[in-house]
């Protein structure tokens, strides 16, 4: 009767962990198929309406940036707007925030490589491309940032996996990672590499 016992335990673990190996490959598979899902992160602002982007990933304590120039402190809640979205994985509103970035960035100086990523994502319906585009944005807004934040803190993020493993930045309100590159695939993948503050 033990040895029942014992082999019916041992054969239900054995299943138990066959299934689970069978979940995992299943799982390793799904993930191998899109090898990048970008996510965007956006503050909450009457121009930017988060609560329909469905369950928000991008759920990070963000702290309070100002900035000494009007135009660039909206472009970069236009670009918040679509970090929020590719963290999202969330196409549609992705190109809504591009849309609304090119405007504003229609008034502020020096900004063709952030014009032409931002262009490229507002006429975009594919959510790779965006994130391709977002990288560039990423590095135009920080140049366009440095010198211009008041008070609070930008942080610059890194996730060395994306593209591949070439790796790409992404800026963030907050210091906690949600990765615009590969949403909720890896959500939190990533770290903090530098931090833009007021001098």
């Amino acid at each position: 009767m033990k040895k029942t016992k014992l082999t019916m335990l041992a054969l239900a673990g054995a299943f138990f962990m066959a299934s689970c190996g069978e979940n995992k490959k299943e799982n390793t598979l799904e993930d191998g198929a899109m090898p990048m899902q970008n996510e965007m992160h956006m503050a909450d602002t009457d121009e930017h309406d988060m609560d329909n982007m469905g369950g928000n990933l991008d759920d990070g304590q963000t702290g309070e940036v100002e900035f000494s120039n009007d135009a660039v402190g909206s472009a970069y809640q236009h670009y918040l707007h679509i970090k929020t979205a590719l963290v999202n994985t969330n196409a549609e509103e992705a190109q809504n925030g591009g849309k609304m970035l090119v405007e504003t960035l229609n008034e502020v100086e020096n900004n063709a490589q952030a014009l032409e990523a931002a262009k490229t994502i507002a006429n975009s319906q594919e959510v790779n491309e965006q994130r391709t585009a977002f990288e560039d944005l990423s590095m135009a807004m920080e140049a366009m940032l440095k010198g211009s934040v008041k008070s609070g803190e930008v942080y610059k993020q890194y996730c060395p996996m994306a593209f591949d493993g070439k790796g790409a930045y992404w800026l963030s309100s907050s210091e906690e990672i949600r990765n615009p590159y590969y949403g909720d695939k890896m959500l939190k993948c990533g770290r903090v590499e530098d931090t833009i503050s007021g001098s």
